[in-house]
């Protein structure tokens, strides 16, 4: 699925942190409000009635850990549903620069998996 310029991708409620950083990021990155910090979303298992005895037996975590890289990350924080499809590329592309060519096809397949997770909707 291709996402409209026009769309606003936002995040919805989920526990997600802030962890190391990437480094130091330029005045663009700072500019727009991106921490350059990775971004760890926390993802609560959800188990079936013979998956969640065995996980009480065998003591698995509840909980999945899913680091993001660093573009993915700038991604998520960029995603506050305050900006549009459009202006997220733009941004991602004065801040990433070679590193997110080609920024709208890199940015639309990040957004349809966070889609597909249920982490992110689009608002038209």
């Amino acid at each position: 699925m291709t996402v409209s310029v026009h769309s606003i991708p936002v995040r919805l409620p989920c526990e997600w942190t802030l962890s190391d950083s990437f480094g130091y990021g330029s005045i663009a990155i700072q500019s727009h409000g991106i921490s350059n910090r990775q971004v760890v979303i926390v993802i609560e298992k959800d188990f079936s009635l013979v998956e969640s005895f065995l996980a009480r037996v065998l003591r698995a975590p509840k909980y999945l850990k899913r680091p993001l890289d660093k573009l993915n990350s700038a991604l998520w924080e960029l995603m506050d549903g305050s900006r549009s499809f459009g202006e997220i590329i733009e941004i991602m592309e004065e801040c990433y620069n070679e590193e997110i060519v080609p920024a709208n096809e890199r940015c639309s397949s990040s957004i349809n998996r966070f889609i597909e997770l249920n982490l992110v909707i689009l608002k038209d």
